[in-house]
C-alpha cells in the first residue's frame, strides 16, 4: 500500500536523529520486536500511554487538503497535522518536577528540530516513504494546551501544507 502524507512523514522524520533523540522510545525489551527502541513518532494515533513518562511524542495525521490542485495536473496539496505531546518531568513517585514553562521548552525543542526537517526552502523532490514530495511549508502553529485528564501533559498542534506529485516504486 502506498504511503499517505502521515505515514510518509513518520518514515521521513524517523530518519533524523536530531528529531528522534528528543522523543521517548519503546524499550529495548518491548514484547513487539518491531517496536524495540523505536522512537515515538506515530501515524494517526499515539500508541503509548504517555502520561507519567516524562517524554515527548509526535503524532502525524492526514488532515485533508489546503489548496485545490491544478486542473489536468498531477500535483496534490495535502495538509499534514503534527501533534506534539509533552509529559512533564516527574520523579519516581510520578510527582511533577518541572514547571509548565520547562515542559513547553522541551516540546519546543522537538518543534524546532521537526520544523528544520519539514519546512522546505527549495523545490527539490524529497521522498517521504514512497511519496514524492515537492514542497512543505508551515501553515499554522497552535498554542500549547493541557491534555484533558493528562495530569499536566501538554499538546501542541501544527499544520503543514505538503505538495506532492505521486509515488515511486523505489523500495525502502
Amino acid at each position: 500500500m502506498p504511503d499517505d502524507i502521515a505515514s510518509g512523514a513518520v518514515k521521513y522524520l524517523s530518519g533524523f536523529s536530531d528529531v528522534t533523540s528528543l522523543l521517548g522510545s519503546f524499550s529495548g525489551s518491548d514484547p513487539v520486536t518491531a517496536n524495540q527502541g523505536k522512537p515515538w513518532i506515530f501515524n494517526a494515533d499515539p500508541l503509548v500511554d504517555l502520561e507519567g513518562t516524562s517524554s515527548v511524542a509526535l503524532v502525524c495525521a492526514d488532515y485533508g487538503g489546503w489548496q485545490a490542485p491544478p486542473q489536468l495536473g498531477t500535483w496534490r496539496f495535502g495538509r499534514l497535522s503534527v501533534q506534539i505531546y509533552a509529559d512533564p518531568a516527574r520523579d519516581s513517585n510520578l510527582n511533577i518536577t518541572e514547571t509548565s514553562a520547562l515542559t513547553i521548552a522541551r516540546g519546543n525543542a522537538v518543534l524546532a528540530a521537526m520544523q528544520f526537517r519539514l519546512q522546505r526552502t527549495d523545490p527539490d523532490t524529497v521522498l517521504w516513504g514512497d511519496m514524492v514530495t515537492t514542497g512543505c511549508q508551515l501553515l499554522t502553529d497552535g498554542p500549547w494546551l493541557a491534555v484533558p485528564d493528562g495530569d499536566h501533559m501538554l499538546v501542541k498542534q501544527t499544520f503543514y501544507g505538503v505538495s506532492w506529485s505521486g509515488w515511486t516504486d523505489e523500495s525502502e
